[in-house]
């Protein structure tokens, strides 16, 4: 298809643009007897000459884990990214506060990284309290048995 915007002295109609998806772009006004076609970024692609049409756009740089996107890549600007600040975390996406495993009455076995959460375990039992179950058993025990006996004595005598 072709078009003219204004008189010239050209011979022949200029060629409309074609917005190609493989440079990121698509259709955004189609080509008319008077104007050209007007082309835009793809969704996650923002345009990197801006002169009249865009003419070429990039897809969006991803974060890097350890970071967290400032600002939203828009059609005209880049994804804009920012370290996570100390004690957090993350993807690539946002930043997570670590996780706080005192708080939750257990064991660090592994500190948090920008990139990984801390890894928590539960606080062994003491081994003195595990015992007293069965100090327990053994003197109820102990007691049920002297008391047989003695009966067993009255008994007898």
């Amino acid at each position: 298809m072709t078009f003219t915007s204004a008189p010239n002295g050209f011979t022949e109609c200029l060629h409309c643009s074609v917005c190609d998806p493989s440079n990121g772009l698509r259709v955004k006004h189609a080509c008319t007897l008077i104007s050209d076609t007007v082309c835009e970024p793809l969704p996650g692609y923002y345009c990197v000459d801006l002169l009249s049409n865009c003419k070429k756009a990039m897809k969006h740089s991803s974060c890097s884990p350890g970071q967290y996107i400032k600002q939203n890549g828009t059609e005209f600007r880049d994804t804009v990214c920012d370290d996570c600040p100390g004690g957090s975390y993350s993807d690539g996406t946002f930043c997570k506060l670590h996780t706080n495993c005192e708080s939750l009455d257990k064991l660090t076995i592994k500190e948090g990284t920008d990139t990984a959460d801390a890894e928590c375990r539960n606080r062994a039992r003491s081994h003195l309290l595990s015992l007293i179950p069965c100090g327990v058993w053994s003197l109820l025990f102990t007691v049920i048995i002297v008391i047989i006996v003695k009966k067993k004595k009255k008994q007898n005598s």
